[in-house]
């Protein structure tokens, strides 16, 4: 820390320098007009005066910008209105954030809504996933899509409804099997980006497609995956696209459940 103490020792010393200095020139000044005829005199002394006021005013300035308690109580101050904006700017971005957070969020209600919708009269199983998977690619962009539904019986996924699909029509598979069995046991999302074109042909149900992104969404019921959708896409999916997914899927675990107990 700046030793404050020995700036305000040499700021008494110039004033006292000053001081004596302003003394010996009035009375220098002084002797002159009672010995000599000098012009002016007035103007001389005000200049004088002048000096010394200024002198006095820079020894105020100087000795109260280094009085320890004066800096600490402006830092004080200074800290004080700093957090105070900084509070104030933190709480404007989490007000703009929670608005914004909340606007995506009737967004994504919306979305989720209109891909659900049209769904009461639908009764047979292939017509409500078909319809599932029409709505996704109407309301997202997919291209293809395959939604698989578990067998309670023989504890295997088996494909239930279809959209855009060409080709050879996707095989059965259990819970741990390729990617659509891992993703039926981890309950987790799955997004794969850049996919190569022969992909689809080795693991995938989507084998004629050539889409480069897939999205495996698995459906859960009471801790408990009844359901996963392979979705293609040649859009590249963003955090946007997961989140609807999600919301999708919660709202397709009480739906489908109906189709899996019957």
């Amino acid at each position: 820390m700046i030793n404050t103490g020995k700036y305000r020792q040499y700021s008494i010393a110039a004033l006292v320098v000053m001081v004596a200095a302003f003394l010996l020139s009035f009375v220098t000044l002084w002797n002159s007009l009672l010995t000599a005829d000098i012009r002016h005199e007035g103007w001389v002394i005000l200049f004088l005066l002048l000096l010394f006021i200024a002198g006095i005013l820079l020894f105020t300035i100087a000795y109260r910008s280094t009085d320890v308690k004066i800096l600490d109580r402006d830092m004080k101050t200074a800290f004080e209105s700093g957090k105070a904006d900084m509070l104030k700017e933190i709480e404007k971005r989490n007000a703009e954030e929670t608005n914004e957070q909340k606007i995506e969020e009737e967004n994504l209600d919306k979305t989720v809504e209109n891909i659900l919708s049209g769904m009461q009269g639908t009764r047979s199983q292939a017509g409500f996933c078909n319809k599932v998977l029409s709505n996704l690619s109407k309301h997202m962009g997919f291209v293809q899509g395959i939604l698989y539904l578990k067998d309670p019986q023989n504890q295997i996924f088996i494909p239930a409804g279809e959209y855009a699909l060409t080709g050879q029509k996707p095989l059965p598979f259990s819970s741990g099997e390729n990617l659509t069995g891992e993703v039926a046991e981890t309950r987790q999302i799955m997004i794969i980006y850049d996919v190569p074109e022969d992909y689809f042909s080795v693991t995938s149900g989507l084998g004629s497609s050539k889409p480069r992104f897939l999205l495996l969404v698995p459906v859960v019921n009471d801790k408990e995956t009844i359901a996963v959708i392979e979705l293609a896409a040649f859009k590249k999916p963003d955090e946007i696209t997961r989140k609807l997914l999600i919301k999708v899927s919660d709202e397709l675990g009480l739906k489908l459940i109906k189709f899996i107990a019957a």
